[in-house]
């Protein structure tokens, strides 16, 4: 049987802290980082702004498959002096003796494989088109003493050059591509994308046929829906979709990638995806359009705090099952809904839905946010017959800051569209109780929630949806 493999990287930033910009430290010099791509191979050129001990990578995650850090499978210091050495689950170049050099160079072959929690390091397709991630090059100062990285130190400024032509940044064309940006990719080689009104996307070519042709019809009607439903994104320009394939790899089916802003990276592998199948293809939408949601939910708007990542997690849940019915009429959500209606219960029993990233439970951020998204469903189809795209339209709209909002939405922004559309203050605060307080019988409460607004649900006395 083959190996079901998906990836989500929707929660990286919750596993992230933000590096230190010279907003923290006005007065500080950035590092400067000079990656080059000629006919010697790829270098990353560093030039330290002071003195220090050691220079440590915030981001040095392990490689999945090899449970090793990465760099030290990919990385080979060239500067004298210096060596690049793994301290506590942390990559750090570190001076033999003294202070590190304010010049070091690395040689290094880009490694395009899933790590642990994090993003690809690089996106390889088979035509030779290659996107570097450019938040792998930041990095902070070391201390040798403590073991430790400083708390503030200097942005990361990377310059990014390829000696055979230019690079495709944000979906843009450059010579050069300077950038403090540590959250996307730059793209090397000659791609041809595919743009349309909404999006422009790259698809590697040796993509299975069939999976190819869905990708092409199904991004553009997946942000299409989406702008058209929840207005226009944040941000300049198109969205951006960097779709890899890496090979029939024996016994393995695998979808994957990561969202960032203004760019959703797509990583299919696995003999299980080289012939037509209905259940990869479903698989492959549902990811799409779940991680497309976030440029609304996530981007557009953000969550206030942890306590409130449901509403974005959740949403995009409810959003991608909700896009593919449109999509494709013979589509059936009611055998995954159920599933996560029962995955709510059993997580909530005397956990309030505030405390699970805290908590670590970050599954029930996903479907307890999609049992909630359902009931505010159900409020907004009492309202004139709206859904749940109108409801989360109403948040976007009220909470964008180029509309002058704040740009986050709370949970009392929620619970207040919930009371605009069901003119329901009781069942508000049912909500709030069961997101901050939580229940002994959570099958009980949210059963009864639902059918306040005129619904049932599996595991529900009346199974429906």
């Amino acid at each position: 049987m083959a190996r079901l493999v998906v990836m989500v990287a929707a929660l990286f930033a919750l596993v992230f802290p933000a590096i230190a910009t010279a907003q923290d430290a006005p007065d500080e010099p950035p590092v400067r980082v000079e990656v080059v791509h000629g006919a010697g191979g790829w270098s990353a050129t560093f030039h330290f702004p002071s003195d220090a001990q050691g220079w440590a990578f915030p981001r040095s995650n392990r490689a999945r498959r090899q449970d090793s850090g990465w760099r030290e499978l990919s990385w080979t210091v060239e500067t004298d002096g210096v060596s690049l050495q793994r301290i506590d689950e942390t990559d750090v170049l570190l001076a033999d003796d003294g202070t590190v050099p304010r010049k070091v160079t690395v040689r290094f072959v880009p490694f395009a494989d899933d790590l642990m929690a994090d993003y690809d390091p690089a996106l390889l397709f088979t035509d030779g088109t290659l996107a570097l991630f450019t938040g792998h090059f930041a990095v902070m100062p070391w201390l040798r003493e403590s073991q430790e990285m400083v708390e503030e130190g200097p942005e990361t400024e990377m310059v990014f050059r390829d000696a055979a032509g230019p690079l495709l940044y944000k979906g843009q064309r450059h010579q050069t591509v300077t950038t403090v940006d540590d959250a996307t990719y730059v793209v090397f080689g000659d791609p041809q994308p595919v743009s349309t009104g909404h999006l422009t996307a790259i698809i590697d070519p040796q993509t299975p046929a069939w999976l190819r042709r869905e990708l092409l019809d199904f991004l553009p009607q997946t942000f299409a829906i989406y702008a058209d439903r929840l207005g226009e994104r944040a941000g300049s320009g198109k969205p951006m979709v960097l779709s890899s394939w890496a090979g029939p790899t024996p016994n393995l089916h695998s979808q994957g990638g990561s969202v960032l802003p203004g760019l959703l990276s797509v990583r299919l592998e696995g003999e299980g995806l080289v012939a037509e199948d209905a259940s990869a293809l479903q698989g492959v939408r549902w990811f799409i359009a779940h991680e497309g949601a976030h440029f609304w939910l996530g981007q557009t708007v953000e969550y206030e705090t942890d306590a409130d990542a449901w509403i974005m997690e959740g949403g995009a849940n409810l959003l991608a099952f909700r896009l593919i019915e449109q999509v494709d009429p013979e589509y059936d959500a009611g055998a995954q809904l159920a599933n996560i209606w029962q995955t709510c219960f059993a997580m909530s029993v005397g956990n309030p839905l505030a405390g699970a990233s805290e908590r670590r439970d970050y599954d029930a951020n996903y479907a307890c946010g999609t049992v909630l998204g359902m009931i505010a469903e159900g409020a907004a189809q009492t309202n004139g017959g709206r859904d749940f795209f109108d409801f989360v339209a109403a948040l976007v709209a009220a909470n964008r800051k180029d509309a002058g909002g704040d740009g986050t939405v709370s949970v009392d922004d929620w619970l207040g569209q919930l009371v605009a559309e069901s003119g329901d203050e009781e069942l508000a605060a049912q909500l709030k109780h069961f997101v901050y307080r939580g229940t002994d019988d959570p099958q009980r409460d949210l059963c009864a929630m639902i059918a306040r607004v005129g619904r049932s649900a599996a595991g529900c006395a009346v199974v429906g949806d």
